[in-house]
């Protein structure tokens, strides 16, 4: 009988993950978001084909289990966002993104709960119980449009990072109401005063003790990554057992946030990921969790269309109550509405840093409910007063949400002009063409097979590529032509700009990766370039301001409380010795990424025929950046600084070991001698490079 279960499961995974397959090589020729496409199929797969397929009977009034969703799905799908997410352009949004996550879901969530109470059959505290279920959102499919038309990485963070931290408010915000109701039914008083304060009480306890779950799991996670520096199988099973370890230990156990644990976590994996691994197994890393990712999504929003399609009294609320459905998709519309403006507006009051009124469109209308909205409305029981009304209106906002505002964000985002523009997308052709033509000219000429290839067929390839070349160089002289006359050549313009960021920032990685650069200062210099390439996406062509991060303002006030109180302290004399080492190698790193970046745009130029007078102010940028560091470095000051001969006794210490590091891993890969052995001394060159930093900083003492 088990056996049979087993297999009966087997077979329900397997069809769906072939439907998976199916879907995403259809809708890569529709242009179809895959997630919507997915609901879209999982439904027609269970109202159209499983009724008349006898195999398929299993797949008949499925409805997916809440469990399933909100503990085996919920934190793969979280951790594989937080893996990723850039924790350096979150900091520099933190407020406006804990304030849609935690404010915007309560004022959203009473919106919905008051306006339904005077227009629907649901008494308040049921109303109030579907605005907080309904008021997270879940942007898997803008979030993939988002990638595919390239819209500024703020605009992305501002989504991304609501929809992390949202899910968990939502949650809290049922489970008290949910409290509440129940303390109604037994007629136990509660006065307004002490459900707010309990309401308070519960999200503090809930954030704070998801946070301390989340940071004891990614310091476990850390130790493991620092332990096993080229295992990747290792660091993919440990992350994985860490992301259900925090969400279950949090939630389930001590009765936390499940969400922020995994937040948490994933956050702390990727730091330790960018410190103690290398980066070809930091990729494999990646890799792992956008596979993990493709798998949880394919899976949910299939199993989404497909209870969708097996909630029998769906179709007939639907049709039956057009008037009922656009007033319930307007009310969910219009509290989405308020918060996000609202609370945009009041941030733009205080900073100068505003949200543009496009991104507060984008993240108005990019706000679609999805899994978790179900899973909380099918976590009811059947017993449950008004539970089929509210199960009905929750698919009800998922299905317009994802159907109708999923289907037009994209359009949307072009119309404001977030997106890539055609300009843009035409350049990115021309020089995908040209390059593709000189390489094929250049492997012909190279070729290791050219003495075995007939000398006449050769040169008669090789001319053909060269006459292709020729033709695409002539296409792009025209375009630049065309572009100077251009009123939208700021477009151009800009993607240089982007081009060089993300060049110098490679470069910043190089340096780390090879031990280089302390962990303190790199994150300084990438936090700089994310600020700069906010500023440039946002349309400020000249980011000379240097912006400081969160970390390195918070050393930078205790470096001066402490000199100011203690002067002669030991611990004022460690810090002033650290902030003067790191000054110096920021400005160390600044001389080689910006002496490196204005070469790259120089050659960049000359493949694709610009003039250089053309990206004139990018050029003078660098070198602007790479004079100052360089003078600061050969200031007096730094020159007779003990820091300066350690810094150049550990760059020169690191330099040797990174080469080693690289030749043993290109015998490794080679397969040339001992692997056994090979993996041995990589091991303790990687520890002795991690060793290194931390005996510099310990040199400050």
């Amino acid at each position: 009988m088990n056996q049979n279960l087993l297999i009966a499961d087997e077979t329900i995974v397997i069809t769906l993950l072939l439907i998976a397959i199916i879907t995403a090589i259809t809708l890569r020729h529709l242009k179809m978001p895959y997630t919507i496409g997915l609901v879209i199929t999982g439904y027609v797969f269970s109202s159209i084909i499983v009724p008349h397929v006898s195999s398929l009977k299993s797949f008949e009034g499925m409805v997916p289990s809440t469990d399933i969703i909100l503990y085996l799905f919920l934190p793969l799908l979280i951790f594989e966002s937080a893996i990723a997410l850039n924790t350096r352009l979150l900091s520099r949004n933190l407020f406006p993104v804990l304030g849609l996550a935690i404010i915007g879901v309560i004022v959203s969530g009473v919106i919905i709960g008051v306006l339904l109470f005077l227009f629907s059959p649901l008494p308040l505290l049921y109303a109030l119980l579907f605005g907080a279920l309904i008021s997270a959102t879940d942007p898997a499919a803008v979030i993939s449009i988002f990638k595919e038309i390239g819209v500024p990485k703020r605009l992305q963070i501002l989504v991304e990072g609501e929809s992390l931290l949202n899910d968990a408010a939502a949650i809290v915000m049922f489970q008290m109401i949910l409290a509440l109701i129940g303390a109604s039914l037994l007629d136990q008083k509660i006065s307004l005063s002490q459900t707010s304060m309990q309401f308070a009480s519960s999200v503090l306890i809930s954030f704070v003790g998801g946070i301390l779950v989340g940071a004891v799991t990614g310091y476990l996670i850390r130790s493991v990554l620092k332990r096993t520096p080229l295992h990747s199988h290792i660091h993919q099973t440990a992350t994985l057992v860490a992301a259900y370890l925090s969400y279950l230990i949090s939630d389930h156990i001590l009765g936390f946030s499940g969400v922020i644990a995994v937040v948490v976590c994933g956050c702390l994996a990727a730091r330790a990921a960018s410190d103690w691994i290398g980066p070809d197994r930091r990729e494999d890393l990646n890799r792992f969790w956008e596979y993990i990712g493709f798998l949880a999504n394919s899976l949910i929003f299939l199993l989404v269309g497909i209870a969708i399609a097996s909630l029998q009294d769906l179709s007939v609320f639907m049709s039956g109550a057009i008037l009922g459905v656009i007033l319930l998709v307007a009310v969910v519309t219009f509290a989405r509405l308020i918060p996000v403006f609202g609370i945009f507006g009041f941030y733009n009051l205080f900073t100068p840093r505003k949200v543009p009124f496009s991104y507060q469109v984008i993240s108005f209308w990019g706000g679609l409910r999805g899994a978790v909205a179900i899973a909380l409305s099918l976590s009811l029981p059947y017993s449950f007063p008004y539970r089929d009304i509210i199960v009905e209106f929750s698919v009800t906002v998922v299905l317009f949400t994802i159907l109708i505002q999923g289907l037009t964000i994209g359009p949307l985002i072009h119309h404001l002009g977030l997106g890539q523009t055609r300009l843009v997308k035409q350049f990115h052709e021309i020089y995908t063409d040209l390059v593709t033509c000189r390489s094929g000219e250049k492997s012909l000429q190279n070729s290791p097979m050219s003495d075995i290839i007939d000398h006449d067929i050769g040169m008669r390839y090789i001319k053909e590529y060269r006459k292709m070349s020729a033709s695409r160089m002539e296409k792009i002289r025209d375009f630049w032509s065309e572009i100077r006359k251009h009123p939208d050549r700021k477009e151009i313009i800009r993607l240089f700009w982007l081009e060089a960021l993300r060049f110098e920032q490679k470069q910043y990685r190089l340096m780390y990766d090879e031990g280089l650069i302390l962990p303190a200062v790199y994150a300084a210099l990438q936090f700089h370039a994310a600020s700069r390439e906010d500023l440039i996406q946002s349309g400020d062509y000249h980011p000379g301001k240097s912006e400081v991060g969160p970390g390195a303002r918070f050393r930078r006030w205790l470096t001066q409380y402490i000199n100011r109180i203690a002067p002669e302290s030991r611990i004022s004399r460690f810090l002033t010795r650290r902030s003067d080492l790191n000054r110096v190698f920021i400005a160390i790193a600044l001389v080689v990424a910006a002496s490196a970046t204005t070469r790259y745009l120089r050659e960049l130029a000359g493949v694709v025929c610009l003039k250089t007078e053309d990206i004139a102010d990018t050029l003078s940028v660098y070198k602007r950046i790479e004079s100052d560091a360089r003078a600061y470095v050969q200031s007096d000051s730094v020159r007779t600084s003990p820091c300066l001969k350690d810094i150049s006794a550990f760059i020169a210490e690191r330099t040797a070991g990174a080469g080693m590091i690289s030749e043993l891993h290109k015998h490794l890969e080679d397969g040339v001698g001992d692997e056994k052995i090979l993996t041995r001394y990589i091991d303790r060159l990687i520890e002795e490079k991690n060793n290194a930093r931390v005996e510099l900083v310990r040199s400050c003492r």
